[in-house]
């Protein structure tokens, strides 16, 4: 694709997001359309086997809806589609390459071959802006190397597994043409979309959602994680591999409250509001606090390994409490200036 500029990122979707928008002519940080897309929030899903693993903790919604939520807010059509086969995949995928399209293509980073994880993932996003008989071109986030170019046939493995967490095989996303008014003005679409977007990840991440979803799921990780010292078989092993986890995927946490601290800060800078920019400063120490109970998971079992787990822990629950003061403050101006232009 002549006129392709790859640009980078640090999560998989919204990398992807930002290629496929970019090159239909739509420019946009990859922070800014994750608080558009509402990403932030924490998951709990049962471990597949509760001795050998911990539980998958997620500190963001669901695959594609943030995709789907960052289009929405933007007036541009996304399409998702899942084709019945890898055949069809990849001609599906030609076909839109050949008219224009960057591809976004959900995948097991397990066949992806310059992935040293040798663990089943197929939650993972990557944008396809070349494909031919022998080779794939591709995007992928900053840490694995941004542009990349692998054998067409290691993607089609990783498009047709159906194995991992969260499969979706031969899931495709493609973006139509952008609003006339988003390649020409974006700075006065941003600003109409912002307050709206705050306002809703706000009473999101404020309501109960029960024990798997939101603040209530990050309580109930803290509560377990001391336990992890003698629930699990093999805690030396698979703690550090949390915390490894948590800080390089960026699925505990920390590297989605870095995006949306830095939502935060441009949208206060486009919208030239001091509210959003002192809320973002408040974002900094969540992050801050993020970092902290991953250094504790990652230097675990340390000298005594029941006291460390004790401490992320109680790190945890303080984070749970300065998350939901702080949803709880951005709900208030959010819910009287969603909708009106800063």
């Amino acid at each position: 694709m002549a006129t392709f500029q790859p640009q980078h990122g640090v999560h998989c979707e919204t990398t992807t997001l930002r290629n496929m928008l970019h090159q239909a002519g739509a420019a946009m940080s990859e922070a800014m359309l994750f608080g558009l897309g509402q990403g932030i929030d924490f998951q709990y899903w049962d471990a597949p086997d509760p001795g050998r693993a911990t539980p998958m903790l997620t500190g963001r919604i669901e695959p594609a809806q943030l995709s789907r939520n960052a289009c929405s807010a933007l007036g541009v059509e996304l399409r998702a589609l899942q084709a019945p086969d890898a055949e069809t995949a990849s001609t599906t995928a030609s076909e839109l390459l050949e008219s224009g399209h960057v591809v976004g293509v959900s995948v097991d980073i397990f066949y992806l071959d310059y992935f040293t994880s040798r663990s089943h993932f197929a939650a993972h996003y990557l944008a396809l802006y070349g494909l031919d008989d022998t080779h794939a071109h591709v995007v992928d986030t900053e840490q694995q190397g941004g542009a990349q170019t692998l054998p067409a046939a290691s993607l089609r493995r990783a498009r047709a597994s159906d194995e991992g967490f969260m499969p979706s095989p031969h899931l495709y996303l493609y973006v139509e043409q952008v609003p006339e008014r988003l390649a020409t003005d974006p700075d006065a679409v941003l600003r109409e979309q912002i307050w709206n977007a705050v306002r809703l990840t706000a009473e999101r991440m404020t309501a109960d959602r029960g024990p798997r979803y939101g603040l209530p799921a990050l309580r109930r990780a803290a509560s377990e994680v001391e336990g992890w010292h003698e629930t699990l078989s093999s805690p030396e092993e698979t703690v550090p591999g949390v915390g490894r986890f948590w800080r390089f995927a960026g699925t505990g946490g920390a590297n989605f409250r870095k995006l949306y601290r830095e939502f935060l800060q441009e949208a206060g800078q486009r919208c030239d509001d001091n509210e959003l920019k002192a809320f973002a400063e408040e974002f900094g120490d969540v992050e801050r606090q993020w970092d902290q109970a991953i250094e504790m998971l990652t230097a675990y079992p340390g000298t005594d390994g029941r006291r460390q787990l004790a401490a992320v822990a109680a790190r945890l629950e303080a984070i749970a409490d300065a998350e939901q003061a702080l949803f709880e403050g951005l709900l208030v101006p959010a819910a009287k200036r969603a909708g009106d232009p800063a």
